[in-house]
């Protein structure tokens, strides 16, 4: 991420919310630790940026059709094997480049004779990662039967502890269909499993329409996510049961992939686009200043 001084006010005040009051329903789980795919070989970002600089820093993917992301702050991970979730597709490197108006493009394609899928993760492990602060990505996520698309951060101690002593935060998911968002929390219990709380998001039109914000705010013991500026989310440390480890005061780097098929989207169907596009227009981290938003009513 390359860091801009000042960062653009003006960009930030033009933010639009939702025109909606969203329904959110919350659930908690605990679940057998093992899930494999989530432990990428390289070693923990704390050793590069560690925690957070003091300044706001973003990628606004400016280069030419056809090139990758800044190579000195992401890596395209690639490999099939289900992911951990029995998912069908097979990360490769051509389903990343930059579309040369200011975007990334993570591009799944889903093949209609039954071949193998292929679509694209990228991730800034072992190049950046923050503890403290507000992370934003502007997103057009794509529908489509059978996709996860998902923006999302792994605790930097995973090549060390593994998932999910390390923790993992689901800034958003959007399972099959864009009219809902899906926003995730995993952590390690004391006995050595994993627990998850998430809740749910229902809106009136498709997120694929256009592209929205989506945030997460990392403040000491506690978590908060925005759409479009509107909190939807609040964990903190002092509501989980004792049991549950608060891992998340840690830094954290980012991931954005583009999942076909497994346990949670469910397979593919006919009605699934051939290609769909995952388009990531900016993402920015700000420190934190300031204390965290107010819960919407």
């Amino acid at each position: 991420m390359r860091r801009r001084v000042p960062l653009r006010r003006a960009a930030l005040a033009a933010v639009a919310l939702l025109a909606v009051v969203a329904t959110a329903t919350g659930c908690i789980a605990e679940t057998d630790a093992s899930r494999s795919g989530q432990s990428p070989s390289s070693a923990p970002s704390d050793t590069a940026l560690g925690a957070a600089p003091s300044g706001a820093v973003e990628d606004t993917f400016d280069g030419p059709a056809g090139s990758k992301p800044n190579a000195a702050v992401w890596t395209i991970q690639t490999g099939g094997g289900g992911w951990g979730n029995k998912e069908l597709q097979t990360y490769t490197e051509d389903a990343v480049s930059l579309d040369g108006d200011g975007h990334l493009v993570i591009e799944a394609r889903i093949p209609k004779d039954g071949g193998s899928p292929t679509s694209g993760r990228i991730t800034t492990q072992g190049h950046y990662s923050f503890t403290y602060g507000t992370l934003t990505a502007r997103i057009r996520i794509p529908d489509g039967k059978g996709l996860l698309p998902a923006f999302w951060l792994l605790g930097d101690s995973i090549s060390l502890v593994g998932w999910p002593k390390s923790g993992e935060i689901d800034v958003v998911e959007t399972p099959a269909s864009t009219t809902s968002t899906h926003h995730n929390l995993h952590g390690p219990t004391t006995a050595g499993n994993a627990w998850n709380v998430a809740t749910g998001v229902r809106w009136p039109t498709p997120l694929s329409e256009d592209f929205h914000d989506y945030a997460i705010v990392k403040s000491p013991g506690t978590l908060q996510w925005l759409v479009d500026g509107k909190v939807v989310y609040t964990v903190t440390k002092s509501q989980l049961p004792a049991r549950y480890e608060w891992v998340f005061d840690a830094p954290f780097h980012i991931l954005f992939s583009l999942a076909v098929g497994g346990n949670w989207p469910g397979a593919p169907d006919k009605t699934t686009p051939a290609v769909a596009k995952m388009i990531i227009d900016w993402v920015r981290y700000e420190p934190l200043t300031s204390p965290t938003p107010a819960p919407s009513p």
